[in-house]
């Protein structure tokens, strides 16, 4: 099993990632294959060396994160619908009283789903642990606006709220692509064992690097203002 060991090291306003900017909503493409990743710069000028995914993803794969928590999600799939979200976790970790912090957790990518279990230096018994098995996540995506943050959609049966969209700060912008990519991977892998089905699973992920979302996604504005 290969492991991203290193602990994730920020701030409660998750120092390094980028503030919010205007027009950051649209509707991402559905599943797509496998780019190399971005080489944008971070926030506050530091330039790190960004990894790329040339090679193919070997699954499992464990990441160290922090659980930003969970909030409803109005569709199935697409950044619109987890950037509302996101914001929202993240504005709530920056107002954590001092000494309070964000649940430590260790999240394994494989074929069969992501699990989630406690570090053993979690202090934060606010989560949910377990397995989330793949049929159950509809959507995986790196936030556009906060880079170390990958957000995924849960699909929950029977209940008023079925779209859920769960949260998590990384230690690094790579490591949130890197997870990004590693959920893809087990899509791919839960699409062979599933194509003889009638009804194909409806899931998405969306390799796209921050940048090049955004990028659309002011393209879309654009032209809805020109049409206006």
């Amino acid at each position: 099993m290969r492991q991203n060991s290193q602990q994730p090291q920020f701030e409660p306003d998750l120092a390094g990632s980028e503030p919010p900017a205007a027009g950051s909503e649209g509707e991402p493409p559905g599943d797509k294959r496998p780019s190399s990743a971005d080489s944008a710069e971070p926030a506050g000028g530091e330039r790190t060396a960004t990894a790329t995914m040339d090679e193919p993803i070997q699954l499992p794969q464990s990441f160290v994160v922090k659980y930003l928590g969970k909030r409803e999600a109005e569709k199935l799939w697409g950044i619109k619908y987890t950037r509302g979200p996101v914001d929202e976790m993240v504005a709530t970790a920056k107002a954590m009283r001092p000494g309070q912090t964000l649940p430590l957790l260790q999240l394994n990518v494989s074929d069969q789903g992501v699990n989630i279990t406690e570090m053993k230096q979690n202090l934060n018994k606010n989560f949910e642990a377990g397995n989330y098995p793949i049929d159950v996540i509809s959507y995986g995506v790196q936030d556009i606006v906060f880079t170390r943050v990958f957000a995924m959609i849960l699909v929950r049966e029977n209940t008023p709220s079925p779209f859920e969209c769960h949260a998590f700060v990384c230690d690094r912008r790579e490591s949130a692509r890197k997870l990004t990519f590693a959920l893809a991977t087990a899509f791919q892998e839960f699409s062979k064992r599933v194509k003889r089905e009638e009804e194909p699973r409806k899931f998405a992920i969306d390799l796209r690097s921050p940048d090049e979302i955004e990028a659309e996604l002011r393209g879309q504005h654009a032209q809805q203002d020109s049409e206006a």
